[in-house]
């Protein structure tokens, strides 16, 4: 489930684009015409993920259906609407009396869910290339800032952003993984922040995690933050109120800007 903060403005992806716009514009008047920059998250904003845990599901039933012939009955049934985010809540949705399929398909995901080879099964998101390509025509450029990491993901990240048409390869386009598989996100990108900015500003960031969202506007308070409508990790911390959120990249869909004062 998706949930809204209702104290964070909801816009179109029209207007998110519209202010990245203008605010490049504003800081190239004042840096005298150096690039701005906007970063893009990858899993669970331009990519949903989940079509990768599902195949991993599959996987893990085939190889248990000998001794566990109902696990591979009712993972047939699943669709993506019945996962969330974490590996246990796929096993949840199961319904299963088995106590330790959980930790037991956890284990089995890790193993695979952070490699190259499940990767190209990720459905891009409706309308995240054209997104990109329109702030790259427009002259910014775009940073695909991951916590996938290099040593492992690296070939899949190319793969997934080549095949579904993200500007890639040129001066406007950058990928920035993780060094290392056990870094945390939230540092990684912290540190990360710190250091693309050196290159020109950084007018907009997106991302699907309110604690990715709330951490970027403590390093660059001045930076357009924006938080995609999908699953993010549970428990996540209050969104700030100073966040904007989409509900996808669709340039196709307008409505009125959507502002609450409280949850």
């Amino acid at each position: 489930m998706v949930e809204r903060a209702l104290h964070a403005p909801l816009l179109s992806a029209p207007r998110v684009l519209e202010r990245l716009l203008s605010a490049a514009t504003a800081e190239s008047a004042r840096s005298h015409g150096r690039r701005s920059w906007v970063a893009l998250d990858m899993d669970g904003t331009l990519f949903d993920n989940r079509p990768r845990t599902l195949a991993i599901l599959h996987s893990f039933a085939t190889a248990h259906r000998d001794t566990l012939p109902q696990l591979l009955a009712a993972v047939q049934k699943l669709t993506l609407d019945d996962l969330h985010y974490t590996p246990s809540q796929a096993i949840d949705a199961l319904s299963l009396p088995q106590k330790d399929l959980g930790e037991r398909f956890v284990s089995y995901w890790r193993d695979r869910f952070f490699t190259n080879s499940f990767q190209p099964l990720d459905h891009v998101e409706a309308g995240a290339a054209e997104f990109a390509h329109r702030l790259v025509d427009a002259g910014l450029g775009v940073v695909y800032l991951t916590g996938r990491d290099r040593p492992g993901m690296m070939h899949g990240v190319l793969q997934s952003l080549d095949a579904h048409g993200f500007p890639l390869m040129t001066p406007q386009a950058q990928v920035v993984l993780k060094p290392d598989f056990h870094l945390d996100d939230v540092a990684f990108k912290r540190a990360a922040l710190v250091e693309l900015v050196k290159n020109g500003p950084l007018v907009g960031l997106v991302d699907n995690e309110p604690g990715i969202v709330n951490m970027a506007l403590e390093v660059l308070p001045e930076t357009l933050c924006v938080r995609i409508l999908r699953p993010h990790a549970p428990n996540p911390p209050r969104l700030d109120a100073r966040a904007v959120q989409i509900p996808s990249f669709r340039l196709d869909v307008e409505f009125a800007d959507m502002i609450a004062t409280a949850d």
